[in-house]
């Protein structure tokens, strides 16, 4: 308080020794069988049909499975891809290590994003136990063990997730650091230097995750400007943690900072290709209050997002429902109020700041896609808060009807907690996979003629008829990277039903190109047909021999 901050859990001072290491972890054995069992159930979540949920296998995902080919040809390739419009390409490091260690498939490409996701359930409970305590990591940490939200970009090949992890990561060492510097003693504290260190290099990773991390950042140097304004120390005493913190960065960010500045319109261009003022809706608009207008609309539609998502998403197949279930979101936007109030806690103010300006970075950029990835650095934070808030109304029944009062709060919460896991787990097994947004998002038609056409010990020449894509499509590249094929149909290629090749061929046609079948076996004879098994066909395979 003598400084203006406060802090609501004691710092744990870290010594060293294996006998320190036993005493805790005989002393906190309870909180790591939690953790273990936490961790277990992320695991199986999170691979539990991977390669069929989602159905399919999207170009964005096969992209991550050719850099991560890429990478074991070519070794190091920077920190930045031009693929899908721009990429950074942290995470297609450990893509091309599963790659190696197991082969190019879907599974090893979409686990390399699911490890990400799997190591973020520990980490979030090391975040809020340091910030928040025990009971609030718990509930924090088994909400975001289940969420719909995590978990489906945990289960796809997108480099997403990896941000959440690193941010996670990267905030627990620094409220770790803030919290031994502020609460412990002068001996402590340079013992616990080293953790300014980690701190820096962790969030010099975060640049080379996923493209929505500014915010993120924005937030932390927010928090630090006014941790250290609210310190009573000398300036040359404050100078000692913020270097190690910048040495730490600097080291880590080193590529990418390099690359940034050598090619800026690169780095920067993916964030400036989505801005809400190239919008057609805002540059359309009629005059400045039809454009503030609509910034209101956009900006009451991004605050609200863990209740409701009106906007669809086609990239990733989500949309139309909130981030999160009704309970848990409403215990969210409680905890930001009480966090708000307690802003002179650095742990509040950061989950504050964290979760506004994930927020409010939806407000500048397009909203025609992109809302769930976009603010994916709120995760975990917003299941924390949403423990802050079930915290409060625990605190709240004790006072007013004391130990029954706490008893049925405390009823109520877990409640809350159980209908969460039911309702996102059906929600991501059962009911998305079958909505039309999903399932054309994640179309099986093309994937499954694929297969088919690839069924026979020599397909030869693939005379490709589609409507909707190339031969050269990121998924047919990554899967049947062999493969020889010609572009048949009228959108992309020369359409011609003659066989062209002496050699044996493969027809593949989809959508309006099935109709032409009739023709090609007309004209040959003899082949091996294969019809896909829909009461309204959407391919066909026609192979014929040498």
């Amino acid at each position: 308080m003598r400084r203006g901050l406060v802090w609501y859990t004691p710092f744990q001072d870290w010594r060293w020794s294996w006998q320190f290491l036993a005493e805790r972890l005989l002393r906190n054995r309870w909180d790591l069988t939690a953790v273990v069992l936490l961790t277990v159930a992320a695991a199986f979540l999170r691979v539990y049909r991977l390669e069929e949920i989602p159905a399919g296998f999207h170009g964005d995902e096969a992209l991550t499975g050719i850099e991560g080919l890429r990478i074991l040809q070519e070794g190091w390739i920077g920190p930045y891809t031009s693929s899908a419009l721009g990429q950074l390409t942290g995470p297609f490091y450990l893509t091309a290590l599963l790659i190696w260690l197991l082969d190019a498939s879907i599974f090893s490409v979409r686990l390399s994003m699911g490890l990400f996701g799997i190591a973020t359930v520990p980490t979030a409970y090391f975040l809020l136990r340091t910030g928040f305590g025990r009971w609030i990591a718990l509930f924090g940490t088994s909400a975001l063990t289940v969420s719909y939200w995590h978990l489906h970009f945990s289960r796809l090949g997108f480099g997403v997730v990896p941000l959440a992890f690193v941010s996670t990561a990267a905030a627990g060492a620094l409220l770790w650091a803030m919290k031994s510097y502020d609460a412990a003693g002068p001996e402590a504290r340079r013992r616990n230097l080293w953790s300014w260190v980690a701190a820096g290099a962790l969030l010099g990773l975060i640049p080379y995750t996923y493209f929505a991390f500014p915010t993120f950042l924005a937030a932390m140097v927010a928090t630090l400007t006014l941790y250290f304004l609210w310190q009573k120390e000398s300036f040359k005493r404050k100078m000692l943690p913020l270097s190690l913190l910048a040495i730490g960065a600097a080291v880590s960010a080193a590529p990418v900072i390099q690359f940034a500045a050598r090619s800026p319109e690169a780095y920067f261009g993916r964030m400036n290709q989505k801005s809400v003022f190239d919008y057609h809706e805002f540059v359309n608009a009629d005059g400045l209050a039809e454009r503030v207008g609509f910034l209101i609309v956009r900006a009451w539609e991004a605050f609200s997002l863990l209740l409701r998502n009106p906007r669809i998403d086609g990239v990733d197949g989500i949309g139309g429902v909130g981030a999160m279930d009704a309970g848990i979101a409403l215990l969210a936007y409680l905890g930001l109020v009480i966090s708000i109030r307690k802003w002179r806690s650095p742990p509040h103010l950061m989950a504050a700041l964290v979760v506004i300006g994930a927020l409010a970075g939806l407000v500048l950029t397009d909203p025609s896609a992109g809302s769930m990835r976009r603010s994916i650095t709120a995760i975990p934070w917003v299941f924390g808060l949403a423990g802050v808030g079930a915290g409060a109304i625990v605190q709240f029944g004790y006072r007013s009807l004391g130990n029954w009062g706490r008893s049925a709060a405390v009823s109520a919460s877990v409640l809350v907690l159980l209908v969460s896991g039911v309702w996102n787990l059906s929600y991501y097994f059962i009911e998305l996979p079958t909505t039309p947004t999903f399932r054309w998002t994640f179309a099986t038609y093309y994937f499954d003629s694929l297969e088919a056409a690839h069924s026979f010990d020599d397909p030869g020449t693939i005379y490709y008829f589609s409507a909707q894509r190339r031969f050269k499509y990121e998924t047919i590249r990554f899967l049947y990277p062999e493969s020889t094929g010609v572009d048949r149909s009228r959108e992309f290629g020369e359409f011609d039903l003659e066989k062209l090749d002496p050699g044996p061929v493969t027809y593949l046609l989809e959508g309006p190109y099935v109709e032409e079948i009739d023709r090609i076996m007309e004209m040959y004879p003899g082949g091996e047909l294969i019809v896909d098994e829909g009461p309204d066909p959407v391919y066909v395979i026609y192979h014929l021999e040498g």
